[in-house]
């Protein structure tokens, strides 16, 4: 990607981050921009090229943070409270109505969203339940295949919008929440007070545990 475009896109993702998906055209899009329309067909194909351009994007910059995350923090737990406040602060930033137009107008571009959920946080859930299990702050008994799925069908029902347009949710809210539900489930007594520990040095960290 060469640095108009992705300056393009990386300014056409704040646009939708802001205003959703379904109510901003290609001509909104430019006008957003400043730059013509003819600029910002050099660069995309259409309105479903852009937007999964802007995903791709989007998919990419959350690894790097991910990444650094696990490379900065080497306890399990610690991992996972670092991982929720990065993903809770992303969800804050997503229009409620984005999540609905992407599943009803961008089929594609959902598929592509499934695949990096499938092997990139997926990857992600399980490797921390094993680091977790071989630290001894994770239950020794519990399954990691299981509970990686579990979480991930948790994820398909945060991403569907069912819960929010159900019960008037955020998105932030529903995810912190389980994962709160998620940890006690999963963590040992040692991984428990290794928590209480870690909310007590930083009470804003999951609220609430």
């Amino acid at each position: 990607m060469n640095e108009k475009k992705r300056e393009i896109v990386t300014q056409a993702t704040e646009v939708y981050m802001r205003l959703g998906i379904k109510s901003v055209t290609m001509d909104e899009m430019a006008r957003q921009l400043g730059v013509s329309k003819k600029t910002l067909y050099q660069h995309v194909s259409d309105k479903n090229d852009l937007v999964m351009q802007c995903i791709h994007l989007n998919h990419a910059a959350e690894e790097r943070v991910i990444e650094e995350i696990l490379s900065t923090h080497t306890d399990a737990i610690d991992q996972l409270v670092a991982i929720t406040s990065f993903v809770a602060k992303q969800l804050q930033m997503i229009h409620p109505s984005i999540i609905f137009d992407l599943n009803k107008y961008h089929p594609s571009v959902v598929k592509k969203m499934n695949c990096h959920k499938e092997e990139f946080v997926g990857g992600t859930i399980k490797s921390n339940l094993e680091l977790g299990i071989n630290q001894g702050v994770y239950r020794e008994n519990l399954n990691a295949d299981i509970i990686a799925m579990m979480h991930m069908a948790t994820i398909d029902l945060l991403m569907s919008g069912s819960m929010q347009r159900a019960s008037h949710m955020k998105p932030e809210e529903v995810y912190s929440e389980f994962v709160r539900y998620h940890i006690r489930g999963i963590a040992s007594e040692k991984g428990l007070k290794h928590l209480h520990e870690l909310v007590k040095k930083e009470p804003q960290l999951l609220a609430g545990l």
